[in-house]
């Protein structure tokens, strides 16, 4: 069955939890396991694990109407989404979390890469994500986000929010006056096939048959919960 694209809304960003309930919740389900054993698996068999990755989904702080968050290279800001159309046009969504009826961006980036969910193969694998985000109660948990260029052995980095901006620098560079709670996941695959493995197999390799088992890993992208 299809994931149809759903329009952003207001409304429905400020329905998402502060970091903190977030994360409470990602303790109580067990949360962690799915990561690991069944979304990892998932991301490396579509081969997207290099373009899209796994969020926690929480609010920064809360819009006003007409009010979206967009990420201008290190800070997440609010436009207003009655900006002219020039200025939005170089806007697309960065982060999405699965509804009832679809897929809905929460989060946006300037002059970002525009990602096609539409088409056939990412529409198979957004199908496979609900269908284990929906069977484990996750689909309030985890959502989905673009890694616009991050790489698995790149810096780590940090997430705070100031006032009604949300500030991301390097891990080393970053304020410690709060609790820091992973809320990103980039997947990667130890395994890499060779020509006549790839031929004998009708898709890629899949993350859980490497033969060292490896893991779902945090890229690092912290987020701070004031204390």
């Amino acid at each position: 069955m299809a994931v149809p694209l759903i329009a952003y809304t207001v409304e429905h960003y400020n329905s998402l939890p502060e970091l903190r309930l977030a994360k409470e919740c990602i303790e109580a389900k067990h949360a962690s396991k799915v990561l690991v054993d069944e979304l990892a698996d998932t991301f490396v068999q579509y081969g997207v694990e290099k373009e899209l990755g796994v969020t926690l989904l929480h609010n920064h702080f809360l819009m006003e109407p007409k009010e979206m968050l967009v990420n201008v290279d290190s800070v997440a800001v609010p436009w207003n989404k009655d900006s002219g159309a020039e200025e939005l046009g170089d806007v697309n969504a960065s982060s999405w979390r699965f509804m009832e009826g679809g897929l809905m961006p929460y989060e946006f980036t300037y002059h970002g890469r525009k990602v096609p969910l539409d088409s056939f193969h990412l529409q198979r694998f957004l199908e496979a994500v609900r269908t284990i985000l929906d069977t484990f109660g996750l689909m309030d948990i985890f959502g989905i986000c673009l890694l616009d260029g991050k790489k698995i052995d790149s810096s780590a980095t940090i997430e705070f929010t100031s006032g009604r901006a949300n500030i991301t620098l390097p891990f080393d560079s970053g304020p410690y006056n709060g609790v820091g709670i992973d809320a990103m996941w980039q997947f990667y695959s130890c395994h890499h096939p060779t020509k006549r493995e790839q031929e004998a197999r009708a898709g890629p390799i899949a993350f859980g048959q490497c033969e060292n088992r490896c893991k779902g890993k945090p890229h690092e992208s912290r987020h701070i919960a004031n204390t």
